[in-house]
């Protein structure tokens, strides 16, 4: 039984420095977990809430 292992190439990566990565980082960080555009979120669940049946 022989197993052959493959090499994954990555593609369209972009070439950067330690410091952009690491500001990406912290960005990504910040934004993890928050609502964004919670106005569009609000909105949404009102037209919802007033449906009384989904039409199928």
């Amino acid at each position: 039984m022989e197993t052959t292992k493959t090499t994954l190439k990555a593609s369209k990566v972009i070439s950067m420095s330690a410091k952009t990565k690491e500001k990406i980082a912290t960005v990504a960080a910040s934004l993890k977990g928050k609502e964004l555009f919670t106005d569009k979120i609000e909105l949404a669940k009102k037209t919802l809430s007033e449906l009384k049946s989904l039409p199928i």
